[in-house]
């Protein structure tokens, strides 16, 4: 604020000066007072005016410690995890976020920064990154984070046998070493330009050394685990020795609301202070609630529907293929959606992406080209069932279109909709067609190496395809960006024309939030603000 003054009000204040200005605002004295006690001083109106005006609004955008925030996500399971390793949901990553923190911090245009790592380097062909670490910084147990602790949380999710949900994110890591107490350097088997933004997404978070029990969980993290019961709630309370500025509030609770109506009057009410998943048609209706607003983030996520490539009833291409071009995706970008997002194209690498590939045709609703692989896909009469919760908004609307368009044709198509409630768990992956929605990652790469790759743990479609695996691991070692986005266009083009993937529209995060939330984020990657939120949120009732 000093330099704020001097640069741009040509007033040299003391500390002691600053102090007062900030305490007279505070104490709400009035413009006119301010003014006369700043001209008195010998400021000009014009610069006593300005900072007036920028003092008021730092002390508005400063945290305030304490109060309580209830934020509201659309669907818990009892599967429900504080295991990194294990995040596989909305609701498991804001928690992470929430307990744990990680060597590297995503940014709202999705670079990194160092966290629990202060600095990160690597070599020239990205074979070898060190992290030298931050000293000082205290888990939630009293123990200070060393290196040992870093090497265990990264060798989780290590090898063929790693159970982690982000292992296909290290498949090209030989090993892991310790330099010394404060350095660590990962050694990979294969050039990795995207390694450390890898490292930012969120199962890589950092626990202490042989840590095993999640029921009871140890992180460096801005909150500590009041409560936590999977498929109920979790409240986490704050860690007064939190290694930086953040962890503002005394609780921050955060659970789910499955039912979209019910979300939404519950932030309406005031019973929550944050909604995840905000239907596009309700937008209006908090808009012109006092108090409320929209918390919205453009990015790549995107929904659709999955077609199990491994199981016959679904192992159909004319069959894949005739649902792709009876989906009426204008209708859900500007009818569903409300415009909040973009068509999309049966491959998951959107115009959000630097790597989206503008040459591949972009499908539409074309009846008649339904209707021909609808004859050779042979499928007749025969029901084809269609497994849909509200997962995201639009989720179910799209079944029921193609439903209707189907139809037309002489398609039965069978539309069982589900609660949320245990659905990534039972539903996903087990269904021959289901409802998916996926959240945007920070890289193409990234992107279809947890959900393409033929040895990914949430390869929905369980498409396997050698070409495509081959081209994931060498684009990460080419320099040429005329060859990098050749190489990326012919993976998205391998999906879109042999994967399962159903994709009629990418999505924008919508949600809502009180106006008293302050300390938002914005990173593009998932709900409240990338799930980055956690650290930074404070509450403003003034």
């Amino acid at each position: 604020m000093e330099n704020e003054y001097k640069n741009t009000n040509r007033l040299d204040l003391t500390q002691a000066d600053e102090a007062t200005v900030r305490e007279m605002i505070k104490r709400g004295a009035s413009r006119r007072e301010f003014l006369a006690w700043m001209i008195a001083a010998g400021a000009t109106t014009a610069a006593a005016g300005s900072i007036f005006a920028s003092t008021k609004q730092a002390i508005a955008a400063t945290p305030k410690k304490g109060g309580r925030l209830v934020m509201a996500i659309e669907a818990h399971s009892p599967g429900d995890t504080l295991d990194p390793a294990a995040f596989k949901s909305n609701i498991d990553y804001f928690r992470g976020r929430m307990f744990y923190g990680s060597l590297v911090r995503l940014q709202d245009d999705l670079s990194y920064k160092p966290e629990l790592a202060e600095e990160v380097s690597t070599n020239e062909n990205a074979t070898e990154w060190t992290f030298k670490l931050r000293k000082g910084v205290e888990f939630h147990n009293g123990k200070t984070m060393t290196a040992d602790d870093v090497l265990y949380s990264m060798n989780r999710h290590v090898g063929t046998d790693s159970a982690s949900t982000g292992a296909t994110l290290f498949s090209m890591v030989d090993r892991w070493e310790k330099v010394n107490d404060y350095e660590v350097r990962a050694i990979l088997n294969s050039p990795n330009a995207d390694f450390a933004i890898a490292l930012g997404t969120f199962q890589f978070k950092i626990i202490p050394d042989g840590w095993t029990d999640f029921a009871n969980p140890v992180g460096t993290g801005p909150y500590t685990v009041k409560e936590f019961k999977p498929g109920v709630r979790c409240i986490g309370a704050r860690f007064d020795n939190y290694w930086e500025d953040g962890g503002y509030l005394d609780e921050l609770e955060h659970f789910a609301i499955p039912d979209p109506v019910a979300r939404l009057n519950a932030l309406l009410s005031g019973e929550i202070d944050a909604m995840a998943n905000v239907d596009p048609r309700t937008i209006g209706k908090i808009e012109s609630t006092d108090g409320v607003g929209i918390w919205a983030l453009q990015s790549g996520a995107f929904m659709g529907i999955a077609a199990r490539r491994d199981l016959p009833v679904s192992n159909n291409t004319d069959l894949i293929r005739t649902i792709q071009y009876l989906m009426d995706r204008e209708r859900i970008v500007k009818g569903v959606l409300k415009g909040q997002g973009t068509l999309g194209n049966d491959q998951p690498i959107g115009p959000a992406y630097p790597d989206h590939c503008a040459d591949i045709p972009q499908r539409m609703l074309d009846p008649d080209k339904a209707k021909y692989h609808f004859d050779k896909s042979g499928v007749g009469n025969t029901a084809v069932p269609i497994v849909v919760a509200d997962v995201t908004p639009g989720a179910v609307d799209q079944a029921l279109f193609l439903q209707r368009e189907a139809q037309k044709i002489g398609l039965n198509i069978d539309v069982q909709k589900v609660s949320t409630d245990g659905y990534w768990s039972s539903v996903w992956k087990v269904a021959p067609f289901c409802a998916t929605q996926w959240n945007m990652r920070p890289t193409a790469n990234i992107m279809m190496s947890v959900a393409f790759a033929s040895t990914a743990k949430w390869n929905e479609s369980y498409w396997k395809n050698e070409q495509f695996d081959k081209l994931l691991v060498d684009v990460l070692a080419v320099t040429d960006p005329a060859q990098r986005k050749q190489m990326y266009c012919d993976m998205q083009t391998l999906i879109h024309e042999t994967g399962g993937s159903i994709f009629p529209a990418h999505t924008n995060y919508i949600d809502g939030a009180a106006d008293h939330v302050k300390g938002r984020t914005h990173v593009p990657l998932n709900n409240f603000g990338g799930c980055e939120s956690p650290p930074f949120l404070w509450r403003d009732d003034a």
